[in-house]
């Protein structure tokens, strides 16, 4: 389940922002595109104004000064007059010819309705808008057309800038901002892929111990079923032993209902409902009933359970009574279950003491202990050493 749902939520998290990256990154390029297309048009209408005024002014264009405009901002430059070409034959050469570029750019101009053959009859200048004009070697240009009227006849300015090297900077640009896209996404990836390992690292421990938890409980209550089913089972094949099985039946259930009420206690307190009601109370009379009723279990078994007080008296302790008792009874039944068998000293020792104006209560005894491996389990819920399953078990 929590592999699925791992892969899931990566892929989900790594599309989600993967798409956020990619948009934004789209936006910034758009932006960028549209900025430099808007520089290139603005540097080109500001050429094409500054020869459109001579042209009117009739001031005489030198070959020097049109070839260092060609050169330095790769434009084509066509000047005629009455249909008459000027000496000029060019400085800048793209892949495509000029001839053809020019031819073009008059083309689309006509399509706009600018006659290019003579002189215009309503104004003094008439004018395409922008024309995007592509050549033979897939180049690109930015193009406009001017004729102007003169005492003798007209004037025509073809002017043409290469946008060739512009758009081949703006696709490197795109492919690098692609290239950062996804690198971003890859990061993304590792970042999502952590941050739900991350995430739900406390969700797997919990499901573990929740199975861990109906598998003690299951394994628990499993053995005092067993025992009330066979000893109700072997109530109508001995009725004699009628008596002693019904003690024996009573017994389990008892066992059985301490068992769920630890079960309900250990569930309310992982989802932090339980309810600690602290009172005061004589620590030094709990021990008592406790040693009361574990010294002839412990004797029964070849030990021996002692309590020692210090000589003042203790002061009272305040907290949940119930809920100390039943740590104690846990601590003494590990005790005497596995502190008593394989040893020489089969003793158990509960201390109490007031150190620190705080009262500590000590439960002792001389089992074999806990290897190493197994000291930093041995506060893991439900964790016992149970030799005779050969394998880890958990209990209460």
């Amino acid at each position: 389940m929590f592999p699925h749902l791992r892969r899931k939520l990566i892929l989900v998290y790594t599309m989600s922002t993967g798409l956020i990256l990619s948009l934004v990154l789209a936006l910034a390029f758009c932006f960028y595109a549209s900025s430099v297309f808007r520089q290139q048009e603005t540097a080109f209408q500001n050429q094409l104004f500054t020869l459109s005024s001579r042209l009117q002014s009739d001031s005489a264009f030198s070959d020097s000064e049109l070839s260092r405009m060609e050169l330095q901002n790769h434009l084509l430059i066509s000047i005629e007059e009455n249909g008459h070409s000027l000496f000029f034959t060019g400085a800048y050469f793209p892949e495509t010819s000029r001839d053809i570029l020019t031819a073009r750019a008059e083309e689309a101009a006509q399509e706009e309705g600018i006659s290019t053959t003579s002189a215009p009859i309503s104004s003094e200048l008439t004018a395409s808008s922008l024309l995007h004009i592509r050549g033979d070697a897939n180049d690109s240009y930015l193009a406009s057309v001017l004729v102007a009227r003169q005492e003798s006849g007209y004037k025509k300015l073809v002017l043409l800038s290469d946008e060739t090297g512009t758009n081949t900077q703006l696709l490197l640009t795109g492919l690098l901002y692609l290239l950062i896209d996804a690198a971003g996404i890859l990061l993304l990836f590792l970042i999502g892929r952590r941050f739900v390992n991350h995430a739900l690292r406390p969700a797997e421990k919990s499901f573990v111990k929740q199975q861990e938890f109906v598998s003690a409980a299951s394994h628990e209550l499993r053995s005092p079923l067993a025992v009330i089913r066979a000893s109700a089972s072997a109530i109508s094949d001995s009725p004699e032993h009628c008596g002693r099985l019904i003690d024996t039946i009573l017994k389990e259930c008892q066992r059985g209902s301490s068992l769920i009420k630890n079960l309900l206690l250990l569930a309310s307190a992982d989802s932090q409902n339980i309810t600690i009601q602290k009172v005061r109370f004589e620590i030094d009379e709990l021990l008592l009933n406790l040693l009361e009723l574990y010294e002839p279990l412990c004797r029964s078994r070849g030990g021996v359970l002692l309590l020692e007080l210090p000589e003042e008296p203790l002061p009272d302790a305040y907290a949940d009574p119930d809920l100390c008792r039943q740590i104690l009874t846990i601590l003494l039944d590990n005790a005497v279950s596995y502190g008593l068998s394989g040893t020489c000293t089969k003793r158990i020792l509960i201390q109490a003491a007031y150190v620190d104006k705080s009262l500590s209560v000590c439960v002792s005894d001389h089992g074999p202990g806990l290897s190493d491996t197994e000291k930093g389990l041995v506060f893991d819920r439900f964790y016992r050493a149970d030799k005779s399953r050969n394998e880890l078990s958990r209990t209460f």
